[in-house]
């Protein structure tokens, strides 16, 4: 019995890694439309300030840059849909590759102009790390839960 419940656990992180990886891909999907590149003044805000979802430093720190631009006549203002995850984030360093008040290119996409991506987007997005981390702890305890003593 207690070999089941191990088994069936081990099956549900599987999936839950799964169903993270495919939520990486939806996310990438939408935002593979972001092409139109416009320019983008970043907003920085302050470590302190209540709407910041980040910490300034330390581990696992998450940030969203928020931008304002301008796409076919009207200006808008948002998070970026990519985000920065670091580990670890020293004091002084900064969470994103951007400077308060300086102008980067942001890539619109042309059907929901408020989506946007930045250009320095990382390599190995957050969701994926969290996917890829459930499947591997999933597979490996599928694979444990296999090889355990039957006590019946």
């Amino acid at each position: 019995m207690l070999n089941n419940l191990i088994f069936i656990f081990s099956v549900l992180v599987l999936l839950a890694g799964c169903a993270v990886l495919f939520l990486d891909v939806v996310v990438s999907m939408r935002t593979d439309r972001c092409r139109v590149g416009v320019p983008g003044e970043y907003v920085a805000k302050a470590a302190d300030d209540p709407t910041q979802s980040t910490k300034a430093s330390g581990f696992f720190v998450l940030a969203v840059p928020e931008f304002r631009y301008e796409f076919e006549g009207k200006r808008y203002q948002g998070k970026s849909a990519n985000l920065f995850f670091h580990l670890f984030l020293p004091a002084g360093r900064l969470a994103v590759p951007f400077v308060g008040g300086k102008t980067y290119e942001v890539f619109v996409n042309p059907v929901q102009p408020t989506m946007f991506v930045t250009a320095g987007e990382q390599r190995f997005p957050f969701l994926r790390m969290v996917g890829c981390a459930l499947a591997l702890v999933g597979m490996a305890l599928v694979w444990w839960a296999m090889h355990l003593p039957s006590f019946s």
